[in-house]
């Protein structure tokens, strides 16, 4: 039985050894930070509070964070990076996806939206965009989604959002980053040198191997169900 998880330098230790981890349980047998984490530390505030450490940890790029462990939310190391961004990221570039009519209109604005601004928050682009969150925020959701799910964009922290008064309110909301500007030095320095199908096993191994009894095929079913075949 390993370890609980009480400190920030302990889960990003534990991460680093597994090579990924999921944020809640994604199949009996697979570790996540809440199954490894002591119910009474969370939601605290505290540093030691877990809900707190997922979002520092993209932020000072130590893990990257975010709808990335086939499309649900989950760590990832830096030695296991570029394996995943080779496993999920499209062959076809975006302008050819859209030219072929294989991604959705709003996918495209956004994927345009953050090849221009590079960074925003889910404010900022809401905003931008013109949705609220009674009309049309979910179509955004889905394709705020989407990009992380295959490696155009990933979480790099939080931000308050700010009134017209350039005053502070509200609760924090995500930020987010093309990966191409967050991954730090060396992380995608190998995403070259496996093919797709060569990444997805990598990852269907080492989770096994770090997993207790978990089959090679629920977890393709669990991280590759959603994968597009462009």
């Amino acid at each position: 039985m390993t370890k609980m998880l009480t400190t920030y330098e302990d889960f990003l230790e534990r991460v680093e050894t597994l090579g990924f981890m999921s944020l809640s349980p994604l199949l009996p047998g697979l570790l996540s930070l809440s199954g490894e984490t002591p119910e009474n530390i969370w939601h605290t505030g505290l540093d030691t509070d877990p809900w707190r450490w997922k979002d520092r940890a993209a932020e000072e790029k130590r893990l990257a964070y975010g709808c990335i462990l086939g499309g649900h939310k989950g760590f990832i190391s830096q030695r296991m990076y570029s394996i995943f961004y080779a496993a999920f990221h499209p062959l076809l570039s975006m302008p050819e996806r859209w030219a072929s009519g294989t991604v959705n209109q709003r996918t495209w604005q956004l994927w345009q939206l953050f090849e221009e601004k590079g960074t925003l928050n889910i404010s900022q682009v809401r905003q931008t965009l013109g949705v609220g969150r009674k009309q049309g925020a979910s179509a955004v959701d889905n394709a705020i989604q989407q990009l992380q799910h295959e490696f155009y964009i990933t979480l790099d922290g939080n931000d308050r959002k700010i009134s017209a008064q350039g005053k502070f309110y509200g609760w924090l909301v995500n930020r987010y980053r093309r990966v191409m500007e967050w991954a730090p030095a060396g992380w995608l320095d190998n995403s070259m040198d496996w093919s797709t199908a060569e990444a997805r096993e990598l990852i269907l191994v080492e989770g096994v191997v770090m997993s207790d009894g978990i089959t090679r095929q629920d977890l393709a079913k669990k991280l590759f169900s959603r994968l597009t075949t462009d």
